[in-house]
């Protein structure tokens, strides 16, 4: 009987490693399917995470306003709550080749999960938005190595999708945000949106974020 109770706790034993096995495997092979977002600007990658700090010790400067020239103080901006993001988009400006800033048609956001207050300069970035029609610089941006200027809709997705991310069949019927479409694809917890011109189906804008 003895015997019989060991056995059985040794199967039962073997039974949980075999599950706790297949939870790693099933999670490794999930992460590394996640196609993180990376934003390419003027040769310098972007990530989803990184701080406003970091986001300026890589040679970018950033401001409130499309009106302003890149020179905003991060050190001068009040701190952010916790488990808080701000509404505002900021600006990133990028130099260009003659020493001076120039707006690279790129926004970002912030938002700080799981912290308590912390200044500006620390607070993740959580969201870039590029204009890939925007006219007042030539400084070169790139989602995922992908190039979005002049690119159609139809040609947007596709080459989202090759990246392996996935649009769900809901999500890919668009919907009407005034005279916008807004298609919208997800990996993990990272989410890839299309905005397209109603009328003409031109992409107007590509956004990438961490879900909140």
């Amino acid at each position: 009987m003895e015997n019989e109770k060991k056995q059985k706790s040794k199967s039962s034993n073997l039974l949980f490693i075999v599950f706790i096995l297949i939870l790693i495997v099933g999670a490794f092979f999930y992460l590394k399917g996640i196609v993180k977002p990376k934003v390419n600007v003027n040769g310098t990658t972007l990530t989803i995470n990184m701080t406003v700090q970091e986001l300026v010790d890589a040679g970018f400067a950033i401001d409130d306003s499309l009106r302003g020239s890149g020179d905003m103080d991060i050190n001068m901006q009040p701190d952010m709550p916790g488990e808080s993001y701000t509404s505002t988009f900021y600006y990133l400006y990028a130099p260009n080749e003659h020493g001076y800033y120039d707006y690279a048609n790129v926004i970002f956001s912030v938002f700080n999960k799981g912290v308590n207050s912390v200044e500006f300069k620390d607070c993740q970035i959580y969201s870039y938005r590029y204009d890939p029609n925007f006219q007042l610089s030539d400084v070169p941006v790139l989602i995922n190595d992908i190039d979005f200027a002049g690119v159609s809709k139809e040609e947007a997705i596709a080459a989202i999708e090759e990246l392996g991310i996935k649009f769900d069949k809901d999500d890919k019927e668009e919907f009407m945000n005034d005279e916008r479409h807004i298609i919208f694809g997800h990996s993990g917890d990272f989410s890839y949106i299309i905005e397209t011109d109603y009328t003409t189906g031109d992409v107007t804008n590509i956004e990438v974020k961490r879900d909140l």
